[in-house]
């Protein structure tokens, strides 16, 4: 998958910047909202929103136990002793810990029998002991250790001296590369099969909240529909829609194109004001718990037949692709 203004995790996870995108006023998220409501006049219908999340349910920590007893079931059938998972989307499925990424190992090893482990630097483990639920094996390592060392020892002391370790699909080089030099006997493979064994089938707690992302995105567009005018930028066009979701109680964000310009793939480094009768491309995204939602949409500051052909033939090119 490339990575580009379709990435669906730019859009839902709310993240400050706009790298993928081609300049500051093309897109904009909310955790901008200090800086928009400095630039900007925020309209009424997007001020008056209010936040709509306090029927959330979050996910159980009994259904993340389901789900780490899944995963050691289908290790089981695949022949695999344990995986091991960084901090993603993988790692919160799984234990529900949030946790940024860095030069520095915060790990967790998933083991076919027994409990979990982790691995995390000295000066962070109080901070990690707070967040983490499930496993009380937590390994840490000063400066001038090696955190490779600690994830073998893992291993070893689960019976795991040869044999397979998945390594889940997002863990970057410089970490598999290291603990492979601590673990030589050990074959590394894929825990693909596993996290996405589990992660593709959705349970009614995880649908109910990707609704909830979803219901709560369209409402932030609906309200942003009704700000448009002309002569808007797309700042404000942008700034609106971020403001909107922040409201309603979500992180996320948007990116937005006007007229010919909507027709470019990733966008246009050139300023753009809309005009009566373009086409609007908006391109966002916001999360619930974690569970996240996104959507393409295509409005017109001024319906025209035009307009509605094209957005026909969209439709149609889309069916045909996915059919």
């Amino acid at each position: 998958m490339c990575t580009d203004r379709r990435d669906f995790l730019r859009a839902s996870a709310g993240l400050a910047g706009a790298a993928f995108f081609p300049k500051a006023f093309a897109f904009a998220d909310t955790s901008e909202i200090e800086a928009i409501q400095q630039r900007q006049d925020v309209p009424a219908v997007i001020r008056n929103l209010r936040r709509m999340t306090a029927d959330v349910v979050p996910i159980s920590d009994d259904e993340r136990k389901a789900r780490i007893a899944k995963a050691q079931r289908l290790m089981g059938e695949r022949k695999i002793d344990a995986i091991y998972l960084e901090p993603g989307s993988s790692m919160f499925y799984f234990t529900g810990v949030r946790w940024g990424t860095s030069e520095r190992m915060f790990a967790a090893v998933i083991p076919q029998r027994g409990e979990l482990a982790w691995v995390c630097p000295k000066f962070e483990e109080e901070r990690a002991r707070e967040f983490i639920r499930f496993g009380r094996d937590v390994r840490t390592w000063e400066e001038d250790a090696s955190p490779y060392r600690r994830v073998a020892e893992i291993f070893r002391d689960r019976g795991i001296r040869t044999g397979r370790v998945g390594i889940e699909e997002r863990v970057r080089f410089f970490l598999y590369d290291g603990i492979r030099q601590e673990a030589p006997k050990i074959e590394f493979v894929s825990a693909m099969p596993i996290t996405a064994g589990c992660r593709m089938f959705k349970s009614p707690a995880e649908i109910a909240l990707l609704q909830k992302s979803n219901d709560l995105l369209l409402i932030a567009y609906r309200a942003t529909w009704a700000t448009m005018r002309d002569g808007m930028p797309q700042q404000e066009f942008a700034g609106n829609c971020a403001t909107a979701l922040r409201n309603l109680g979500v992180d996320g964000g948007i990116f937005c194109s006007f007229g010919k310009y909507t027709a470019f793939p990733h966008g246009s480094i050139t300023p753009q004001k809309l005009q009566m009768g373009d086409v609007v491309l908006m391109d966002g995204g916001c999360s619930v718990e974690g569970w996240g939602s996104r959507a393409e949409s295509f409005v017109a500051l001024e319906s025209t037949l035009r307009f509605r052909t094209a957005a026909s033939l969209r439709r149609n090119c889309k069916r045909a692709t996915w059919c």
